[in-house]
């Protein structure tokens, strides 16, 4: 993965998945591999809305599986820490 931050503890792996939500660039947490991009952006906005800072945001594990399984739609998630970007 390539990286580019002035410090190393700047780096926040939830914080990037969501900088890449937001910009439409979730190719960069694949690299080269195939995937359906339809797929990836669910599975990430469940992932975001699983990781949320405040436990009353985060969905339970049945809505998570409806969410997976596309039988629920999945809302765009906010950014998951308190310290947003």
């Amino acid at each position: 993965m390539d990286v580019n931050v002035s410090k190393p503890e700047e780096i926040v792996l939830s914080t990037w998945v969501y900088n890449c939500f937001v910009a439409r660039e979730l190719d960069k947490i694949v690299g080269n591999e195939e995937v359906d991009k339809r797929t990836l952006e669910n599975m990430v906005k469940v992932a975001l809305w699983c990781i949320q800072d405040e436990p009353i945001l985060r969905p339970s594990m049945k809505s998570v599986v409806l969410m997976l399984e596309g039988i629920t739609d999945v809302a765009v998630p906010p950014c998951p820490t308190s310290a947003s970007t």
